[in-house]
C-alpha cells in the first residue's frame, strides 16, 4: 500500500501508536441545544473503508439511486450543513450541568441609554464627544463590556490606538467570548506595530467565529499586512438526500471521483440508522464530527489512491489541501472550523479550552497565513 494511505489511515483513526499526530482527539458531537457534547469515554468507532461502505449500500434493503449532477459553485456545503442555530448577538458563556451554554449578555438600561445617545455622535465622527458618553456608560456599569468596546472604538478612530487597546483589553477581560473584541484588539495592536500580538488576536477572532465576514473582508482590503484568510478547504462535490423512501446519491462528474465515495458515505448515514447508532450511540440525526470524519476520510482514501496509481489528469486542490491537514492530525479541527460553524455559528463557544487551543493552532497553520513577501505597514 502507498505510504500516504498508511499515514491517512492513522490520521483517520485519530492517532497511531507508532506515529502519533498532534491534536488527536475523539470526535465532538453537537447537541440539539446550542452546545456541543464533549468527547465521551466511549471507545472511538472504527471508520469504514470506501469498499465497506459500498458493500453495505449494495446489501441494504433501502433503494439508493445514483445520478451525476452539476454541483453549485461552492459545492453542496449549504445543502449538507444548513445553519440550525441562530447566533446570540452579544454572547456570554455559563456552565450548567457541566456543559457550556450560550446566553445573551445582560443589559444595563442606564448604560444602554448612554450608548444610544452616543451613537449619532460617533457616526458623525465627533469621537471626543462620543467618548465622554461611553466613559459615563462604563462608570454606570463597569461590567458592560460593550461600553468598553465603544470607548475603544472612539479612541481608535480618533487615532489613539494605545488608549483604544487598553479599552479593548478591558472588554476582553470582562467577556472573552465575543469574537469582535478580539478583531478590534488585533487592529489596534497592528496600528501600534505589534504584529505578532495582532496575529494572535485575529486568530482568536477566527476561532470564536470562523465565518465572520468582517475579518475576511478586512484582509482582502488590507493586502499590505501580508496575510490572507484561505477560502474553505471542504468544498463537497458529492451529496445525498432522501427522495421519498429512496436515497439519492449525487456527484458532480466534472470533479474528482473521490467525491462519489463521499456521497456514498453520506447516503449510508441517511439510509442506515443502524450505522449511525453503531458510530454515535444514537439514531438521532444531528451534526456529528464522526460522520464528517468518516465521509471526508473516505474521499481522501480514494483521492490519494488514484494519485498513487496515476489515474488522474489533474488533482483536486481542495482535497490536496485537506490531505495535508489530515497529515498534520488536524482533520477534526478542519471539520469543526468549516462544517460545525455552518450548522452552529457559535459552536466553539460551547467547547472547552483544549479544543479552542487546537483550533487556534489550526487557524495559524492552515487558515490565517502569510500571503507572500509583501511587507507589513501601519494601518
Amino acid at each position: 500500500m502507498h505510504r500516504s494511505l498508511i499515514v491517512l489511515g492513522c490520521v483517520l483513526a485519530l492517532g497511531c501508536a507508532s506515529t502519533p499526530k498532534p491534536g488527536a482527539a475523539r470526535p465532538v458531537e453537537e447537541a440539539k441545544a446550542p452546545a456541543v457534547t464533549p468527547p465521551s469515554s466511549r471507545k472511538s468507532p472504527a471508520y469504514l473503508t470506501p469498499a465497506q461502505i459500498l458493500k453495505r449500500l449494495e446489501e441494504s434493503k433501502v433503494s439508493y439511486r445514483v445520478e451525476g449532477k452539476d454541483s453549485p459553485p461552492g459545492g453542496w456545503a449549504e445543502q449538507l450543513w444548513p445553519q440550525r442555530m441562530e447566533a446570540v448577538e452579544f454572547p456570554r458563556v455559563v456552565v450548567q450541568g457541566g456543559e457550556r451554554v450560550i446566553q445573551p449578555w445582560p443589559e444595563d438600561a442606564k448604560a444602554q441609554a448612554l450608548l444610544q445617545e452616543a451613537e449619532p455622535l460617533f457616526q458623525a465622527k465627533r469621537y471626543a464627544e462620543a467618548a465622554k458618553l461611553y466613559t459615563r456608560a462604563t462608570e454606570v456599569c463597569p461590567d458592560c463590556y460593550r461600553a468598553w468596546i465603544f470607548r475603544g472604538d472612539a479612541a481608535y478612530f480618533a487615532d489613539d490606538a494605545a488608549t483604544a487597546l487598553t479599552h479593548y483589553q478591558k472588554a476582553i477581560a470582562i467577556n472573552p467570548e465575543d469574537h469582535r473584541t478580539w478583531f478590534f484588539q488585533g487592529n489596534a495592536l497592528a496600528k501600534l506595530g505589534r504584529y505578532d500580538e495582532a496575529l494572535d488576536s485575529w486568530a482568536w477572532c477566527l476561532v470564536l467565529s470562523p465565518r465572520y465576514p468582517v475579518i475576511r473582508q478586512f484582509f482582502r482590503t488590507n493586502a499590505h499586512l501580508g496575510l490572507v484568510i484561505r477560502e474553505d478547504t471542504i468544498v463537497p462535490r458529492g451529496f445525498a438526500e432522501r427522495m421519498g423512501e429512496d436515497v439519492s446519491i449525487q456527484f458532480d462528474p466534472d470533479h474528482d471521483p473521490a467525491w462519489f465515495a463521499f456521497a456514498n458515505c453520506k447516503a449510508l448515514w441517511i439510509g442506515e440508522p443502524s450505522h449511525r447508532l453503531e458510530m454515535t450511540g444514537t439514531t438521532d440525526e444531528h451534526f456529528t464530527s464522526t460522520e464528517e470524519l468518516e465521509c471526508l476520510g473516505s474521499a481522501l482514501v480514494v483521492h490519494e489512491g488514484r494519485k498513487a496509481e496515476g489515474k488522474m489528469e489533474a488533482s483536486d486542490p481542495t482535497l490536496d489541501r485537506l490531505f495535508v491537514i489530515a497529515q498534520d492530525g488536524m482533520l477534526l479541527e478542519a471539520v469543526l472550523f468549516e462544517v460545525g460553524s455552518r450548522v452552529h455559528p457559535q459552536v466553539v463557544l460551547t467547547m472547552d479550552d483544549a479544543v479552542r487551543q487546537r483550533l487556534k493552532t489550526y487557524v495559524l497553520k492552515h487558515v490565517l497565513v502569510p500571503a507572500g513577501a509583501s511587507g507589513r505597514h501601519d494601518l
